[in-house]
């Protein structure tokens, strides 16, 4: 059993980032016309379809300045509510379907200003065993990370993938969680609008919301929020982790820890309402091969997919 009770020190630990809670901000510098036209150019760099209003990015971008000056005015003005989402089924490997929100731009561009805004208030407390969707941090960081551990003779690992994480966030402890940070309440009435957005084609019913399903700008935000929760409870165990957004290994020097983590990791989920995939995580050994974020690692070497 793991003995140490050290919990690795957040990644940035820099004066830029805020200490204590977000507790109120002026909405018309939150939603200024720069912070827009910001987060514009970043939802149009991720590119994507159209949303059920039927605007393309090219047809949004060709009349800019007058979508960007309603929504800011509908946003001030609190007339501002999110449009119904359409979603869609796409295939993953294995044959399963995977869902994906599909959110109108304007809405995009809302989530993605209150995205960069309070994410600082978060960054601020991750740890340092969290990489994905993270301020310069990426894959090639998680494959230092699991190196090292390799290194150090942590060669078991517990492979851990976690079922159908995005779609089964609970939306009330997730907005608890996010409470802990930020405490505006023009914020915190957004991000529960875009949670209980209704879903336009929804196959489990009319009143299917959206939550914090995978297509949303804020939800790779809101699941680092969530999974945070459980990076603490880890961590203060002695667990070795790395996590990329919902995938996540656990490395130890002996099968016995590495079981041990599996079943450590089942309570920690459970406690947030989260359930392991049993069927997708196992234990492993380095000398079998082991595949995390699109890399195979190997005995002592590792391959990019």
């Amino acid at each position: 059993m793991p003995k140490s009770l050290f919990i690795a020190p957040p990644v940035h630990d820099s004066p830029a980032l805020p200490k204590g809670p977000l507790k109120q901000i002026d909405p018309k510098t939150l939603f200024s016309t720069d912070a827009l036209r910001r987060a514009w150019l970043k939802v149009r760099a991720v590119g994507g379809g159209a949303g059920v209003d039927g605007v393309s990015i090219e047809q949004f971008e060709a009349d800019l300045n007058t979508h960007l000056s309603q929504l800011r005015s509908d946003l001030l003005q609190r007339r501002y509510r999110p449009q119904r989402v359409r979603r869609l089924l796409v295939p993953k490997p294995g044959g399963e379907l995977r869902p994906l929100a599909m959110w109108t731009l304007r809405d995009k561009v809302a989530q993605r200003v209150v995205y960069d805004c309070i994410e600082p208030y978060f960054e601020a407390h991750f740890l340092d065993c969290s990489y994905g969707f993270r301020p310069s941090r990426g894959v090639a960081d998680v494959v230092r990370a699991v190196v090292g551990h390799r290194q150090r003779h942590r060669r078991w690992v517990a492979d851990i993938d976690i079922k159908q994480c995005f779609d089964s966030l609970d939306s009330r402890l997730l907005l608890q969680f996010v409470q802990q940070r930020v405490r505006d309440r023009f914020i915190l009435s957004l991000i529960r609008a875009w949670l209980e957005a209704q879903v336009f084609n929804a196959l489990t019913g009319p009143h299917t919301k959206a939550g914090a399903s995978q297509g949303a700008v804020i939800s790779p935000l809101l699941a680092n929020v969530y999974l945070h929760q459980v990076d603490v409870r880890l961590v203060k165990q002695g667990f070795h982790l790395v996590r990329y957004a919902d995938d996540l290994v656990i490395c130890c020097r002996r099968k016995a820890d590495a079981e041990q983590a599996m079943q450590a990791t089942a309570q920690a989920l459970k406690q947030v309402k989260l359930e392991l995939h049993q069927q997708k995580s196992r234990i492993a050994h380095f000398d079998q091969g082991l595949q995390f974020v699109g890399v195979f690692f190997l005995r002592n070497e590792h391959f990019y997919l």
